[in-house]
């Protein structure tokens, strides 16, 4: 496998769908708050708290708009650490909120919990996207070693996948609490379960990767991620994959039989690891 050529990554000088996620996100936590102030001071009516959804959601994109031409290093910023989830998590809270506060709160707290659950999703996007200007950006410069794809081996992904089963299991047994049991309403909270299990499970599916002086990168079809050499203690060669191990969570595995080369990925690796 021939290594690939040195690519390069042009600074942006907007980023209008970082800003628009941005703004959507704020307007979502806005709602609640901005239509449970409305009612109480200015008028409940159905067709003037409409309108005051439809104006804040203007309003925040054009503030999201504004904070990333006015900040534009932010989503890379944001994307070097791990605070890039912290959107995600704050929103799990609000929502979370408003789900104990449907007794006195009403519809507000139907508002609240519905527009935590969207903006959980949304800042979870923030993070991926925030990630992906920061991977780009720091390696616009870098060389790539070699470039490959592959995923876990058959008898790796079975044994990750007994693991998260039981995730599954519990996550839609809290989704159907919601109807068979809506007294344990804490209990439906780790339907959360259910897609952690999914994200930990879809690491074994095959990605492309890179092999540069910063680390792997790894490349989804939407989205880059960087993986810095200091997390990784070394890797093996095993009878059906080249293990890179982690610190601290799975080790990465690239199957040998999805691997054009496996030489060449192992040379590669063997720049930056030891051999364990």
């Amino acid at each position: 496998m021939p290594p690939s050529t040195v690519e390069t990554t042009a600074e942006p000088s907007g980023d209008p769908l970082f800003a628009l996620v941005i703004g959507l996100y704020v307007a979502l936590l806005a709602i609640a708050p901005t239509v449970f102030a409305v009612a109480r001071l200015v008028s409940g009516d159905a067709a003037v708290l409409y309108g005051t959804v439809i104006a804040m959601v203007a309003v925040a994109t054009g503030v999201g708009w504004w904070t990333t031409e006015r900040f534009g290093s932010l989503p890379r910023r944001l994307g070097a650490t791990r605070t890039r989830w912290v959107p995600g998590l704050v929103s799990l809270g609000y929502a979370f909120t408003g789900l104990l506060s449907l007794d006195w709160a009403g519809v507000v707290g139907v508002l609240a919990m519905f527009s935590g659950m969207g903006a959980m999703a949304l800042g979870s996007v923030l993070g991926v996207m925030a990630r992906t200007r920061y991977t780009d950006t720091h390696l616009a410069d870098s060389e790539r070693h070699c470039v490959f794809t592959a995923g876990w081996p058959e008898a790796a992904r079975n044994r990750l996948l007994a693991l998260v089963l039981p995730l599954w299991a519990v996550g839609v047994a809290g989704f159907a609490s919601v109807y068979v049991t809506p007294e344990f309403w804490p209990l439906t909270f780790v339907q959360i379960l259910f897609p952690v299990g999914i994200g930990i499970f879809m690491q074994t599916q095959p990605r492309e990767y890179a092999v540069t002086a910063e680390g792997l990168e790894q490349r989804l079809p939407v989205a880059r991620r960087l993986l810095p050499w200091e997390r990784y203690t070394g890797y093996t060669r095993t009878t059906d994959a080249l293990v890179v191990h982690r610190s601290w969570w799975f080790d990465d595995r690239f199957a040998l039989d999805d691997l054009d080369d496996t030489d060449v990925v192992a040379a590669a690796l063997a720049r930056y690891l030891s051999a364990a």
